[in-house]
């Protein structure tokens, strides 16, 4: 594959006729925070590397000194206003009491579970206040499947969403479908309400073997809530399931600590973390679903701590690897160089890939003498959040914030 690079950019191999002399240092060691490997895993079965160029390539680009770069993620954190009920055709029939906390919520019915029995939006009745009405006279407005798909939506068969209006209320609504056949979805997000879960996983990316933290909490406008219950699952890529057992901590907050099924890490997509949360406030019931995700990698390879400095003007490093399955393996890393003033500014991304088989290995990084000369910053250099990535799945191995100090 031939890439072509920016100005500023350098693209080099890995062998040279004559290799430059290079001086030993160490990598800095792995920081709490950062991510590494303990022990080196095999995967049980064989990586996807079969589609995988061999050819190894290194680039590097000029970064504006005065860019702000953050080497550790900032946690993401899931806000929800909503929640979903799995409910049968005898409970709809009869009519489920809908826990809303806010006025003009948007209610979605949708059949599932291999339900194919269609809704008639004329036929969805909204119990409040004493009184019967249809969704149409309850809503301001309501949809059904085919109007739904007309805006772009996928959505079932059958499905019918309504925003009601503000003289419906805000509590003590029950919703009703006289006609319902097998199990619906009936899923209530309320924009407007106060009542706010917020699930946050730990960190983005793991290592198979190592643990997740999750936390959620119930906020409102001025304060944190209290809440009742926070049952929640953890779902692998391909299907596997795990509970999560949250805990009430004496802040309100409840907290899950969970480590992924080591069987089920790698291949492509997230685990997803699924939050359901309970709670009672001001008399109301208050109902609330959440989701986030984060990637969970196989430990294929990791770095060994070694780092070899080419002696000359360009800013060269071969960094060792300790590699457990074959693959295409990518380094990556961002060098800060010294501004005149002592302080520490980002110079260059540099990335460089190649094919390394079981064993101990090396990937080389480099910056060339231009780019050094148009950065205007010179020694001491770092290198920082550094990065290992296998490249058959894309999976994060390592990282660290900080990878090795130059002085010169």
């Amino acid at each position: 594959m031939r890439l072509k690079l920016l100005a500023l950019a350098t693209l080099s191999v890995f062998a040279s006729a004559a290799p430059a002399r290079e001086t030993a240092l160490h990598l800095a060691p792995a920081a709490r925070g950062d991510q590494a490997v303990a022990a080196l895993r095999a995967p049980a079965a064989p990586l996807a590397t079969a589609d995988l160029d061999r050819t190894p390539v290194a680039m590097a680009w000029k970064l504006d000194p005065k860019e702000k770069l953050d080497a550790a993620p900032a946690p993401f954190v899931r806000e929800s206003r909503e929640y979903w009920s799995d409910v049968g055709e005898a409970q709809l029939r009869a009519g489920v009491k809908l826990a809303t906390t806010s006025p003009e919520a948007l209610i979605r019915l949708s059949p599932h579970g291999g339900n194919d029995a269609a809704l008639d939006p004329a036929g969805v009745l909204l119990r409040y206040a004493g009184q019967q009405r249809t969704a149409a006279e309850a809503a301001r407005q309501v949809a059904d499947a085919t109007a739904l798909r007309a805006a772009g939506m996928d959505v079932p068969a059958g499905t019918v969403v309504m925003k009601l209006k503000r003289e419906t209320g805000a509590s003590g609504i029950e919703l009703a479908a006289p006609n319902a056949r097998g199990r619906y979805l009936v899923h209530v997000y309320e924009p407007q309400s106060d009542f706010v879960l917020r699930l946050q996983a730990e960190r983005d990316n793991l290592v198979a073997g190592e643990s997740q933290r999750l936390v959620a909490s119930l906020d409102g406008a001025s304060r944190q809530r209290r809440l009742d219950l926070v049952e929640g699952v953890l779902s692998a890529p391909d299907g596997h399931t795990q509970a999560l057992r949250f805990t009430r901590q004496s802040d309100g907050r409840y907290v899950a600590s969970v480590t992924p099924d080591a069987a089920h890490a790698g291949g492509p997509g997230l685990w997803e973390a699924h939050a359901f949360a309970s709670g009672t406030q001001r008399g109301q019931d208050v109902l609330r679903d959440a989701k986030t995700a984060f990637a969970v990698a196989q430990p294929t390879a990791r770095f060994d701590g070694s780092l070899q400095r080419e002696d000359g003007a360009a800013l060269a490093l071969r960094i060792g690897v300790e590699v457990a399955a074959a693959s295409r393996y990518q380094v990556s890393g961002v060098v800060y160089g010294s501004a005149a003033d002592g302080s520490l500014q980002p110079l260059a991304m540099a990335q460089s890939a190649a094919w390394l088989e079981p064993g101990q290995a090396s990937v080389r990084l480099q910056v060339d003498d231009a780019s050094l000369r148009a950065g205007g910053l010179a020694a001491p250099f770092e290198l920082r959040d550094l990065r290992l990535t296998n490249q058959a799945d894309l999976s994060l191995i390592e990282r660290r914030a900080l990878g090795a100090r130059l002085e010169r």
